[in-house]
Formats: C-alpha cells, structure tokens, sequence
C-alpha cells in the first residue's frame, strides 16, 4: 500500500512538474532559487521595509535570457514591482511546486529550456501605475553551454537573507 502510494505522489509530482512549461534543467534551477529566496510574508516586508505597504507590491520571479557575444545567460531574481510589460514577458509559469514566475526573452534564445511560451495571468502581476522600490533581491546567473545550465555568479542585492 505504501509503495503504490509512493508511485501515486511521484506521478502527481510529475504531472505537475511537466505542466509547468519549462524544461527540467530550467524547473530545476528556477525551484533551487525559490528555495533559497522566497517570497516574503508580510511581516517581513514590514520589518524590513516598514516604508513599503505589502498591498503595494507583486512578488513575481523573473527570468531573463540574454544573449551576450558569445554566451547566452540566464539571470534569475525576485521582483516586488511585479511584471515589466515593457520587454513583451512570457508567464505566468507556476505549478505545485513553483512559484509564480514570468520570463522575458523577446528573441525567444531560451526556446530550448522553455516547452510553452505562454501569455497568462500577466495582468495579475502588472501594476497600472509606476511603483517606487528600491528592493533588489539577489540574482543568479547561470550560463547555458549546449543542455547544462551553470552558476556563473550571484549578485547579493539589498533584500538578501542573511
């Protein structure tokens, strides 16, 4: 009984995981991010940044491909301001397991890690108005050689956990 129910939660994990619509390399480090770098709660926004109401932010994680010379990165970080509609973003990505999450790659370079470039639930994420913030979270940036993603560097921000 145990075994099949371990083989159940597996396929549920699975399911989910795949309808995220991005590649596991990618899930896989987008979730470690997450992980150490999670959306904070209220009260914490309030301790930090007694200045910031929490009804004025929209924590989404960002994803952003970037063609350099020779190498595309990929840059993750945390964003309290929400979607920027300006660069034409892709999301929401977001399952079980990962947090909401947009991606900006308007020459479509990440193809290879994305399954699905979807346009959904952005207006949940975008504010009408311009917001102040000066919150910068830490970013990961990863380097893609052939399939492999690599951690490059990270870039600690203000808002970093200690």
């Amino acid at each position: 009984m145990k075994k099949l129910l371990l083989v159940l939660v597996g396929l549920i994990f699975l399911s989910c995981k795949q309808e995220s619509g991005l590649q596991d390399d990618l899930y896989k480090v987008v979730l470690d991010y997450q992980k150490k770098n999670p959306i904070p709660t209220d009260e914490e926004i309030k301790k930090k940044t007694p200045f910031i109401n929490p009804k004025d932010e929209k924590y989404i994680f960002e994803l952003i491909f970037d063609k350099q010379e020779k190498d595309t990165l990929i840059h993750i970080t945390l964003e309290p301001r929400g979607v920027k509609q300006v660069y034409n973003p892709y999301g929401v990505y977001s399952d079980i397991n990962l947090k909401p999450t947009y991606i900006i790659d308007e020459s479509k370079i990440g193809k290879n890690f994305i399954k699905e470039y979807k346009k959904k639930n952005l207006d949940k994420f975008t504010f009408k108005d311009f917001v102040i913030n000066d919150a910068m979270y830490p970013e990961y940036i990863y380097k893609i050689k052939g399939e492999e993603l690599i951690l490059i560097d990270s870039i600690r921000g203000n808002m970093g956990r200690k």
